[in-house]
Protein backbone atom coordinates (compact mmCIF):
# COMPACT_ATOMS: atom_id res chain seq x y z
CA UNK A 1 0.00 0.00 0.00
CA UNK A 2 0.69 3.58 -0.53
CA UNK A 3 1.93 5.95 2.56
CA UNK A 4 -2.04 8.09 1.75
CA UNK A 5 -3.49 4.90 1.36
CA UNK A 6 -2.30 3.53 4.49
CA UNK A 7 -3.11 7.14 6.21
CA UNK A 8 -6.52 7.09 5.29
CA UNK A 9 -7.39 3.64 6.49
CA UNK A 10 -5.52 5.00 9.85
CA UNK A 11 -7.97 8.61 9.31
CA UNK A 12 -11.73 6.66 9.02
CA UNK A 13 -10.52 4.17 11.68
CA UNK A 14 -9.76 7.05 14.41
CA UNK A 15 -6.02 5.62 14.73
CA UNK A 16 -4.00 8.64 14.14
CA UNK A 17 -3.01 8.31 17.80
CA UNK A 18 -0.87 5.21 16.93
CA UNK A 19 0.73 7.40 13.83
CA UNK A 20 4.42 8.39 15.38
CA UNK A 21 7.42 10.16 14.29
CA UNK A 22 10.67 8.42 15.25
CA UNK A 23 13.81 10.04 13.56
CA UNK A 24 12.83 10.62 10.02
CA UNK A 25 10.35 7.90 9.49
CA UNK A 26 6.44 7.82 10.57
CA UNK A 27 5.55 4.32 11.72
CA UNK A 28 2.08 3.37 11.32
CA UNK A 29 1.18 1.17 14.55
CA UNK A 30 3.17 -2.01 13.79
CA UNK A 31 2.31 -2.38 10.47
CA UNK A 32 3.97 -0.02 8.44
CA UNK A 33 6.90 2.44 8.66
CA UNK A 34 7.09 6.04 6.01
CA UNK A 35 10.21 8.23 5.69
CA UNK A 36 8.42 11.26 6.49
CA UNK A 37 9.51 13.65 3.89
CA UNK A 38 8.17 10.79 0.92
CA UNK A 39 5.83 12.22 -1.33
CA UNK A 40 2.30 10.95 -1.95
CA UNK A 41 0.09 10.37 -4.00
CA UNK A 42 -2.19 13.42 -3.78
CA UNK A 43 -1.87 16.17 -6.11
CA UNK A 44 -2.27 20.08 -5.10
CA UNK A 45 -3.74 22.37 -7.29
CA UNK A 46 -0.61 24.55 -7.13
CA UNK A 47 0.82 21.65 -9.30
CA UNK A 48 3.41 19.28 -6.64
CA UNK A 49 2.54 16.69 -4.39
CA UNK A 50 1.86 16.48 -0.65
CA UNK A 51 4.35 14.70 1.06
CA UNK A 52 3.47 12.83 4.42
CA UNK A 53 4.45 14.64 7.01
CA UNK A 54 2.48 17.69 5.64
CA UNK A 55 -0.58 15.49 5.32
CA UNK A 56 -0.15 13.87 8.56
CA UNK A 57 0.09 17.66 9.94
CA UNK A 58 -2.67 18.63 8.46
CA UNK A 59 -5.65 15.74 9.18
CA UNK A 60 -4.09 16.07 12.72
CA UNK A 61 -4.97 19.70 13.23
CA UNK A 62 -8.08 19.98 11.19
CA UNK A 63 -9.69 21.49 14.33
CA UNK A 64 -7.17 24.57 13.83
CA UNK A 65 -8.78 27.61 11.83
CA UNK A 66 -7.30 27.76 8.02
CA UNK A 67 -4.94 30.86 9.30
CA UNK A 68 -3.35 29.48 12.71
CA UNK A 69 -3.06 25.95 10.72
CA UNK A 70 -1.08 27.80 7.96
CA UNK A 71 1.34 29.93 10.46
CA UNK A 72 1.37 26.06 12.47
CA UNK A 73 2.74 24.45 9.27
CA UNK A 74 4.95 27.10 8.34
CA UNK A 75 6.83 27.19 11.75
CA UNK A 76 7.19 23.42 11.41
CA UNK A 77 8.62 23.91 8.28
CA UNK A 78 6.31 21.86 6.58
CA UNK A 79 4.21 22.37 3.30
CA UNK A 80 0.11 23.21 4.00
CA UNK A 81 -2.52 21.91 2.42
CA UNK A 82 -4.51 25.00 0.40
CA UNK A 83 -7.69 26.76 1.37
CA UNK A 84 -8.73 24.79 -2.13
CA UNK A 85 -7.72 21.71 -1.45
CA UNK A 86 -8.52 21.57 2.15
CA UNK A 87 -12.57 20.27 1.93
CA UNK A 88 -11.37 17.60 -1.13
CA UNK A 89 -8.43 16.40 0.87
CA UNK A 90 -10.08 16.12 4.10
CA UNK A 91 -13.51 14.37 2.15
CA UNK A 92 -11.23 12.03 0.94
CA UNK A 93 -9.22 11.24 4.23
CA UNK A 94 -12.17 11.02 6.21
CA UNK A 95 -13.53 8.45 4.11
CA UNK A 96 -16.76 10.55 2.71
CA UNK A 97 -15.24 10.11 -0.91
CA UNK A 98 -13.88 6.92 -2.47
CA UNK A 99 -11.32 8.71 -4.63
CA UNK A 100 -10.07 12.13 -5.77
CA UNK A 101 -8.82 14.04 -9.65
CA UNK A 102 -5.95 14.66 -7.55
CA UNK A 103 -4.69 11.41 -6.70
CA UNK A 104 -2.65 9.76 -9.10
CA UNK A 105 -1.46 6.35 -7.56
CA UNK A 106 1.98 4.98 -9.13
CA UNK A 107 2.40 1.30 -10.17
CA UNK A 108 3.67 -0.17 -6.98
CA UNK A 109 7.24 -1.36 -7.07
CA UNK A 110 7.11 -3.82 -3.95
CA UNK A 111 4.87 -4.68 -1.14
CA UNK A 112 5.37 -2.50 1.91
CA UNK A 113 7.83 -3.98 4.62
CA UNK A 114 6.15 -4.16 8.23
CA UNK A 115 8.03 -2.80 11.36
CA UNK A 116 8.27 -7.11 12.14
CA UNK A 117 9.93 -7.56 8.57
CA UNK A 118 12.64 -4.84 9.26
CA UNK A 119 13.87 -6.77 12.43
CA UNK A 120 14.80 -9.28 10.29
CA UNK A 121 12.56 -11.92 10.88
CA UNK A 122 10.01 -14.01 9.29
CA UNK A 123 6.16 -13.67 8.54
CA UNK A 124 4.42 -15.97 11.03
CA UNK A 125 3.98 -18.59 9.08
CA UNK A 126 8.11 -18.16 7.92
CA UNK A 127 6.40 -17.75 4.48
CA UNK A 128 8.88 -15.46 2.07
CA UNK A 129 6.72 -12.17 1.16
CA UNK A 130 5.23 -11.64 -1.96
CA UNK A 131 7.03 -9.28 -4.39
CA UNK A 132 4.37 -6.76 -5.99
CA UNK A 133 4.64 -5.78 -9.79
CA UNK A 134 7.95 -7.97 -10.11
CA UNK A 135 6.26 -10.73 -12.28
CA UNK A 136 9.29 -11.12 -14.74
CA UNK A 137 11.95 -11.55 -11.87
CA UNK A 138 12.89 -14.47 -11.40
CA UNK A 139 11.99 -16.70 -7.92
CA UNK A 140 15.55 -17.31 -7.06
CA UNK A 141 15.72 -13.40 -7.33
CA UNK A 142 13.21 -12.89 -4.85
CA UNK A 143 14.91 -14.28 -2.11
CA UNK A 144 15.94 -11.66 -0.33
CA UNK A 145 18.73 -11.16 3.01
CA UNK A 146 17.40 -8.59 5.27
CA UNK A 147 20.20 -6.75 7.10
CA UNK A 148 18.99 -4.91 10.57
CA UNK A 149 18.60 -0.83 8.96
CA UNK A 150 19.71 1.69 10.61
CA UNK A 151 16.82 4.58 11.86
CA UNK A 152 15.60 6.26 8.70
CA UNK A 153 16.52 4.06 6.03
CA UNK A 154 14.48 2.76 3.25
CA UNK A 155 13.49 -0.45 3.60
CA UNK A 156 13.55 -1.29 -0.10
CA UNK A 157 17.67 -0.51 0.04
CA UNK A 158 18.28 -3.13 2.71
CA UNK A 159 16.77 -6.06 0.74
CA UNK A 160 19.25 -7.70 -1.38
CA UNK A 161 19.32 -11.20 -3.73
CA UNK A 162 21.68 -14.09 -3.22
CA UNK A 163 24.10 -12.78 -5.51
CA UNK A 164 24.14 -9.36 -3.34
CA UNK A 165 21.82 -7.16 -6.36
CA UNK A 166 19.84 -5.11 -4.96
CA UNK A 167 15.91 -5.73 -5.83
CA UNK A 168 15.57 -2.49 -6.41
CA UNK A 169 18.09 -2.50 -9.44
CA UNK A 170 16.96 -5.37 -10.70
CA UNK A 171 13.71 -3.71 -10.80
CA UNK A 172 14.66 -0.64 -12.31
CA UNK A 173 16.32 -2.54 -15.07
CA UNK A 174 13.39 -4.01 -16.20
CA UNK A 175 10.48 -0.99 -16.42
CA UNK A 176 10.89 1.86 -18.42
CA UNK A 177 8.63 4.78 -18.13
CA UNK A 178 5.80 5.09 -20.34
CA UNK A 179 4.38 8.46 -19.22
CA UNK A 180 5.08 11.16 -16.44
CA UNK A 181 4.06 14.47 -15.45
CA UNK A 182 6.89 16.23 -17.28
CA UNK A 183 6.70 13.59 -20.89
CA UNK A 184 3.31 14.65 -21.44
CA UNK A 185 4.26 18.15 -21.69
CA UNK A 186 6.13 17.29 -24.69
CA UNK A 187 4.65 17.72 -28.28
CA UNK A 188 6.65 14.85 -30.21
CA UNK A 189 6.79 15.68 -33.95
CA UNK A 190 5.04 18.85 -34.08
CA UNK A 191 6.75 21.25 -35.65
CA UNK A 192 5.52 25.17 -36.23
CA UNK A 193 7.47 26.46 -39.51
CA UNK A 194 4.01 26.79 -41.20
CA UNK A 195 3.04 29.62 -38.38
CA UNK A 196 6.32 31.26 -38.72
CA UNK A 197 6.53 31.00 -42.80
CA UNK A 198 2.70 32.62 -42.22
CA UNK A 199 3.83 35.75 -39.98
CA UNK A 200 6.93 36.16 -42.61
CA UNK A 201 5.12 36.28 -45.73
CA UNK A 202 2.38 38.49 -43.84
CA UNK A 203 5.47 41.27 -42.93
CA UNK A 204 6.70 40.80 -46.34
CA UNK A 205 3.24 41.78 -48.05
CA UNK A 206 3.05 44.90 -45.48
CA UNK A 207 6.22 46.04 -46.43
CA UNK A 208 5.19 46.12 -50.02
CA UNK A 209 3.70 49.87 -51.32
CA UNK A 210 1.43 49.49 -54.27
CA UNK A 211 2.61 51.27 -56.99
CA UNK A 212 -0.51 52.80 -58.12
CA UNK A 213 -0.96 54.64 -61.28
CA UNK A 214 -2.94 58.15 -60.69
CA UNK A 215 -3.83 58.81 -64.33
CA UNK A 216 -6.21 55.35 -64.19
CA UNK A 217 -8.66 57.20 -62.55
CA UNK A 218 -7.75 60.23 -65.07
CA UNK A 219 -9.30 58.88 -67.88
CA UNK A 220 -8.60 57.81 -71.28
CA UNK A 221 -8.36 60.75 -74.19
CA UNK A 222 -10.38 60.41 -77.07
CA UNK A 223 -7.90 58.11 -78.87
CA UNK A 224 -7.89 55.78 -76.17
CA UNK A 225 -4.53 56.48 -74.97
CA UNK A 226 -3.57 58.17 -71.59
CA UNK A 227 -2.36 61.92 -71.65
CA UNK A 228 0.84 62.34 -71.49
CA UNK A 229 2.12 63.60 -68.74
CA UNK A 230 3.54 67.16 -70.39
CA UNK A 231 0.84 67.57 -72.63
CA UNK A 232 -0.13 71.67 -73.01
CA UNK A 233 -3.95 70.52 -72.86
CA UNK A 234 -3.30 68.39 -69.74
CA UNK A 235 -6.40 69.76 -67.86
CA UNK A 236 -8.44 69.70 -70.49
CA UNK A 237 -9.88 66.44 -70.36
CA UNK A 238 -13.09 66.24 -68.45
CA UNK A 239 -12.57 62.89 -66.28
CA UNK A 240 -9.61 64.96 -64.82
CA UNK A 241 -11.77 67.79 -64.03
CA UNK A 242 -13.76 65.47 -62.28
CA UNK A 243 -11.12 63.68 -60.55
CA UNK A 244 -9.93 67.36 -59.08
CA UNK A 245 -13.28 68.72 -57.80
CA UNK A 246 -14.31 65.24 -56.09
CA UNK A 247 -10.60 65.01 -54.41
CA UNK A 248 -10.07 68.45 -53.75
CA UNK A 249 -12.99 70.67 -54.25
CA UNK A 250 -13.21 73.24 -56.43
CA UNK A 251 -12.86 75.72 -53.49
CA UNK A 252 -9.37 74.00 -52.27
CA UNK A 253 -8.49 73.91 -55.25
CA UNK A 254 -8.22 78.03 -55.86
CA UNK A 255 -6.91 78.29 -52.65
CA UNK A 256 -4.03 76.01 -53.64
CA UNK A 257 -3.89 77.62 -56.84
CA UNK A 258 -4.93 75.11 -59.17
CA UNK A 259 -6.00 76.19 -62.41
CA UNK A 260 -7.80 73.24 -63.87
CA UNK A 261 -8.71 74.72 -67.14
CA UNK A 262 -5.05 75.35 -68.21
CA UNK A 263 -1.57 74.69 -66.80
CA UNK A 264 -1.15 76.85 -63.83
CA UNK A 265 2.61 77.87 -63.81
CA UNK A 266 2.22 81.12 -64.48
CA UNK A 267 -0.29 81.96 -62.77
CA UNK A 268 0.14 80.85 -59.52
CA UNK A 269 2.76 83.27 -58.59
CA UNK A 270 0.03 86.42 -59.80
CA UNK A 271 -2.37 84.38 -57.15
CA UNK A 272 0.07 84.17 -54.40
CA UNK A 273 0.86 88.16 -54.47
CA UNK A 274 -3.21 88.74 -55.27
CA UNK A 275 -3.72 86.50 -51.61
CA UNK A 276 -1.41 88.65 -49.65
CA UNK A 277 -2.85 91.85 -50.68
CA UNK A 278 -5.61 92.73 -47.72
CA UNK A 279 -9.19 92.68 -49.22
CA UNK A 280 -10.29 95.94 -48.65
CA UNK A 281 -13.85 95.07 -49.60
CA UNK A 282 -14.13 91.54 -47.54
CA UNK A 283 -12.86 93.86 -44.20
CA UNK A 284 -16.42 96.23 -45.04
CA UNK A 285 -18.83 93.18 -45.19
CA UNK A 286 -20.80 92.56 -42.15
CA UNK A 287 -20.46 89.93 -40.04
CA UNK A 288 -23.50 87.83 -41.32
CA UNK A 289 -22.64 88.33 -44.70
CA UNK A 290 -23.50 85.23 -46.65
CA UNK A 291 -19.57 85.20 -48.59
CA UNK A 292 -17.92 85.88 -45.25
CA UNK A 293 -15.84 83.20 -43.68
CA UNK A 294 -15.79 83.33 -40.24
CA UNK A 295 -12.43 83.05 -38.21
CA UNK A 296 -11.14 79.68 -37.11
CA UNK A 297 -11.56 78.95 -33.47
CA UNK A 298 -8.61 79.59 -31.48
CA UNK A 299 -7.49 77.67 -28.72
CA UNK A 300 -8.88 78.76 -25.08
CA UNK A 301 -5.54 80.40 -23.19
CA UNK A 302 -5.39 78.40 -19.70
CA UNK A 303 -6.10 74.49 -18.99
CA UNK A 304 -9.36 72.57 -18.93
CA UNK A 305 -11.29 73.90 -15.49
CA UNK A 306 -13.10 71.89 -12.82
CA UNK A 307 -15.35 72.93 -10.78
CA UNK A 308 -16.03 71.56 -7.46
CA UNK A 309 -18.41 72.60 -4.44
CA UNK A 310 -17.33 75.23 -1.75
CA UNK A 311 -19.10 73.88 1.19
CA UNK A 312 -17.03 72.03 3.94
CA UNK A 313 -19.43 69.35 3.87
CA UNK A 314 -19.11 67.72 0.81
CA UNK A 315 -17.21 64.24 -0.79
CA UNK A 316 -14.35 66.90 -2.77
CA UNK A 317 -13.78 70.12 -2.60
CA UNK A 318 -10.13 72.01 -2.87
CA UNK A 319 -8.92 70.36 0.34
CA UNK A 320 -8.52 66.77 -1.02
CA UNK A 321 -9.15 66.88 -4.80
CA UNK A 322 -5.33 66.81 -5.44
CA UNK A 323 -4.95 63.38 -4.20
CA UNK A 324 -8.09 61.65 -5.67
CA UNK A 325 -7.58 63.30 -9.31
CA UNK A 326 -3.59 63.14 -9.19
CA UNK A 327 -3.12 59.62 -7.34
CA UNK A 328 -6.87 57.86 -7.42
CA UNK A 329 -6.43 58.04 -3.34
CA UNK A 330 -9.54 59.17 -1.55
CA UNK A 331 -8.65 61.28 1.71
CA UNK A 332 -11.58 62.63 4.07
CA UNK A 333 -11.67 66.84 3.93
CA UNK A 334 -11.70 66.40 7.63
CA UNK A 335 -8.62 65.04 7.58
CA UNK A 336 -6.93 67.14 5.00
CA UNK A 337 -7.99 70.42 6.95
CA UNK A 338 -5.77 69.56 10.41
CA UNK A 339 -2.49 69.87 8.19
CA UNK A 340 -3.56 72.70 5.79
CA UNK A 341 -3.34 75.92 7.34
CA UNK A 342 -5.95 78.06 5.05
CA UNK A 343 -8.13 76.57 2.22
CA UNK A 344 -7.37 77.63 -1.43
CA UNK A 345 -9.42 78.82 -4.14
CA UNK A 346 -7.45 77.44 -7.14
CA UNK A 347 -5.71 73.92 -7.44
CA UNK A 348 -3.65 73.19 -10.22
CA UNK A 349 -3.95 69.02 -10.67
CA UNK A 350 -1.79 67.08 -13.02
CA UNK A 351 -3.48 64.33 -14.88
CA UNK A 352 -1.89 61.01 -15.23
CA UNK A 353 -4.22 58.31 -15.93
CA UNK A 354 -4.39 57.29 -19.38
CA UNK A 355 -1.49 59.74 -20.86
CA UNK A 356 1.91 59.43 -20.85
CA UNK A 357 2.82 62.79 -20.23
CA UNK A 358 1.02 64.60 -17.01
CA UNK A 359 -1.68 67.38 -17.95
CA UNK A 360 -2.45 70.47 -16.21
CA UNK A 361 -5.96 70.47 -14.82
CA UNK A 362 -7.29 73.89 -12.94
CA UNK A 363 -9.83 72.95 -10.42
CA UNK A 364 -11.78 76.38 -8.39
CA UNK A 365 -14.34 76.32 -6.14
CA UNK A 366 -15.79 79.42 -6.87
CA UNK A 367 -16.95 80.94 -10.42
CA UNK A 368 -17.13 84.81 -9.22
CA UNK A 369 -14.31 86.23 -11.80
CA UNK A 370 -14.77 83.75 -14.20
CA UNK A 371 -14.94 85.68 -17.66
CA UNK A 372 -16.70 84.55 -21.19
CA UNK A 373 -13.04 83.08 -22.12
CA UNK A 374 -12.61 81.22 -18.76
CA UNK A 375 -16.22 79.55 -18.83
CA UNK A 376 -14.72 78.15 -22.15
CA UNK A 377 -12.29 75.96 -20.57
CA UNK A 378 -15.04 74.91 -17.75
CA UNK A 379 -15.66 71.24 -18.91
CA UNK A 380 -16.78 69.51 -15.41
CA UNK A 381 -18.80 70.50 -12.22
CA UNK A 382 -18.82 68.74 -9.12
CA UNK A 383 -22.41 68.70 -7.84
CA UNK A 384 -23.37 69.32 -4.04
CA UNK A 385 -26.82 68.42 -5.24
CA UNK A 386 -28.22 71.17 -3.79
CA UNK A 387 -29.56 74.19 -5.75
CA UNK A 388 -28.00 76.99 -3.97
CA UNK A 389 -24.50 75.52 -5.42
CA UNK A 390 -25.74 77.54 -8.60
CA UNK A 391 -26.74 80.70 -7.19
CA UNK A 392 -24.87 83.88 -9.51
CA UNK A 393 -23.76 81.48 -12.08
CA UNK A 394 -24.57 83.25 -15.79
CA UNK A 395 -26.78 80.78 -16.75
CA UNK A 396 -30.78 80.63 -17.18
CA UNK A 397 -31.58 77.09 -15.21
CA UNK A 398 -29.47 73.35 -14.63
CA UNK A 399 -30.81 71.74 -17.98
CA UNK A 400 -28.29 75.02 -20.03
CA UNK A 401 -25.68 74.55 -17.30
CA UNK A 402 -25.67 70.30 -17.59
CA UNK A 403 -26.06 70.44 -21.49
CA UNK A 404 -22.81 72.76 -21.60
CA UNK A 405 -20.66 71.27 -19.20
CA UNK A 406 -20.51 67.63 -17.55
CA UNK A 407 -21.88 67.44 -14.46
CA UNK A 408 -20.72 64.81 -12.22
CA UNK A 409 -22.00 63.68 -8.53
CA UNK A 410 -19.55 61.92 -5.64
CA UNK A 411 -21.29 59.87 -3.37
CA UNK A 412 -20.77 56.60 -0.81
CA UNK A 413 -22.14 53.43 -1.92
CA UNK A 414 -23.48 53.01 1.43
CA UNK A 415 -25.31 56.27 1.47
CA UNK A 416 -29.44 56.25 1.17
CA UNK A 417 -30.96 56.60 -2.35
CA UNK A 418 -32.65 59.41 -0.63
CA UNK A 419 -29.34 61.66 -0.75
CA UNK A 420 -29.46 61.57 -4.85
CA UNK A 421 -33.06 61.36 -5.64
CA UNK A 422 -32.35 65.00 -6.57
CA UNK A 423 -29.52 64.39 -8.56
CA UNK A 424 -31.00 61.34 -10.28
CA UNK A 425 -33.38 64.15 -11.93
CA UNK A 426 -30.21 65.96 -13.46
CA UNK A 427 -27.87 65.57 -16.72
CA UNK A 428 -25.38 63.90 -14.36
CA UNK A 429 -23.11 60.98 -13.81
CA UNK A 430 -22.75 59.36 -10.61
CA UNK A 431 -19.82 57.93 -9.44
CA UNK A 432 -19.75 55.81 -6.32
CA UNK A 433 -17.03 55.14 -3.49
CA UNK A 434 -16.54 52.65 -1.10
CA UNK A 435 -16.17 54.33 2.67
CA UNK A 436 -13.60 51.63 3.60
CA UNK A 437 -12.05 49.77 0.71
CA UNK A 438 -9.36 52.49 -0.31
CA UNK A 439 -8.39 50.09 -3.23
CA UNK A 440 -11.22 50.72 -5.30
CA UNK A 441 -10.45 54.88 -5.36
CA UNK A 442 -8.37 54.32 -8.71
CA UNK A 443 -11.47 52.61 -10.13
CA UNK A 444 -13.42 55.72 -9.75
CA UNK A 445 -11.06 58.01 -10.50
CA UNK A 446 -10.70 56.71 -13.91
CA UNK A 447 -14.23 56.35 -14.52
CA UNK A 448 -14.52 60.01 -14.20
CA UNK A 449 -11.52 60.47 -16.51
CA UNK A 450 -13.35 58.29 -19.11
CA UNK A 451 -16.44 60.25 -19.05
CA UNK A 452 -14.76 63.38 -19.54
CA UNK A 453 -12.60 62.28 -22.29
CA UNK A 454 -16.10 61.11 -23.95
CA UNK A 455 -17.94 64.48 -22.86
CA UNK A 456 -15.03 66.69 -24.97
CA UNK A 457 -14.25 64.06 -28.14
CA UNK A 458 -18.01 64.56 -28.58
CA UNK A 459 -18.42 68.58 -27.72
CA UNK A 460 -14.94 69.10 -30.06
CA UNK A 461 -13.61 71.28 -27.38
CA UNK A 462 -10.20 72.69 -28.65
CA UNK A 463 -7.97 72.02 -24.81
CA UNK A 464 -5.66 70.17 -24.64
CA UNK A 465 -7.03 67.18 -22.53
Amino acid sequence: MDPLSVLRDYTIRGELDQVKLVGDVYNFGDDYSFRKNIETAYRSKQGGFYTLDSLVFFVKNIHMKHTDYMNAARAAKLQFATFTDRKPLLDYLEGRVATNDAIELLPPTAAPASINEWAGGKHAHDEEPEVVGVDDVDHHAAKKFRAQPWEGQNVMETQFCDDGASVINIIREREWPVRDRETILLCHNKSFESVLSSLLTKRDDDKKIPDVDVRKDLGKGPDGLMPAPNSANRYANVEEKRFWKEHLGTDVAEELGINPSQSYISDSKKKDAARMKPDSKASQRPPHHPHHRPNVKTKPDGPPIIIVPSASQTLLNTFNVKEFLEDGVYVSPEVKVKGMAKKVDIVFVQRKMGRERPVPYEVRDKVQGLTSKDWERVVAIFVLGKDWQFKGWPFSDRVEIFNKFMGVFLRFEDDSVESAKQVMQWNVKIINLSKHKRHQDKTAVLNFWQGLDSYIQSRKLNLLY
